[in-house]
């Protein structure tokens, strides 16, 4: 869909506070935002996507989705969650497998083709470095989802998955508790078996808001990737250090 005059100055001013597009402004990327496309999708839809059809740049413009795959025994693998903001490139996509849109809320997706990306990245080389900077972070994302979810037990799973929140001084989890299951690869029951667990240490989760003890009791299961954005890192407190 494309859209309407009186949407356009909304979704410009929306876009270019994306980090996406920092230090850009709104004549060098009029080439591109011309281009854009409006689709939305309901609670409970699923879409398959393909490299093929589906070569854009996605940007969450309102909404909650998770992008998933199905494995070779048929379970589903969360590759990511993707809510307001949250966007999604042809990285994500592959000829070799099918990956999904699984709709959790209304959602309304912006996309870019990617040969008008293509062109505004030769055009600007600032847009450029914001794009690798995206891949660079999508990419190490991906790497720390496989880790978790192929080396850390069901308790290590969630407490790494907890740190998040903390580091992030909202101490709130942001997304259900099924949801977060699925994305960490785990059934419901095993989620709440975790939590139960990590309660016994002193991390308690209080309808979605995290409690602790002591304040330091989810450090255990910090990394050092995901610990270098915690305001303690390599200090005397950190165990890291």
């Amino acid at each position: 869909m494309i859209p309407t005059k009186k949407h356009l100055e909304r979704y410009h001013n929306y876009l270019i506070n994306l980090p996406i597009f920092n230090n850009l402004n709104k004549e060098d990327l009029k080439p591109l935002f011309d281009t854009l496309q409006v689709r939305q999708f309901h609670k409970s839809e699923v879409v398959a996507f393909n490299s093929k059809e589906h070569s854009n740049l996605y940007i969450n413009f309102d909404g909650l989705f998770k992008l998933t795959k199905i494995d070779e025994r048929g379970d589903e693998i969360v590759l990511k969650i993707v809510d307001r903001k949250g966007m999604v490139s042809p990285m994500h996509f592959s000829p070799h497998y099918n990956v999904a849109a699984d709709f959790v809320k209304n959602t309304t997706l912006f996309y870019f083709p990617q040969e008008a990306v293509a062109k505004a990245m030769a055009l600007h080389h600032q847009f450029s470095l914001n794009i690798v900077q995206f891949l660079a972070e999508s990419v190490q994302s991906l790497m720390l989802s496989a880790e978790v979810l192929q080396l850390k037990t069901a308790k290590e799973k969630v407490g790494w998955y907890l740190v998040h929140s903390k580091i992030n001084a909202t101490f709130t989890l942001p997304y259900s508790k099924s949801l977060t299951a699925s994305y960490l690869g785990m059934q419901p029951e095993s989620f709440s078996r975790a939590l139960s667990e990590l309660r016994k240490d002193g991390v308690i989760l209080d309808n979605k808001k995290i409690r602790l003890d002591n304040g330091d009791e989810l450090c255990t299961y910090c990394d050092p990737v995901t610990g270098s954005d915690c305001a303690f890192f390599k200090t005397p407190d950190c165990i890291h250090d």
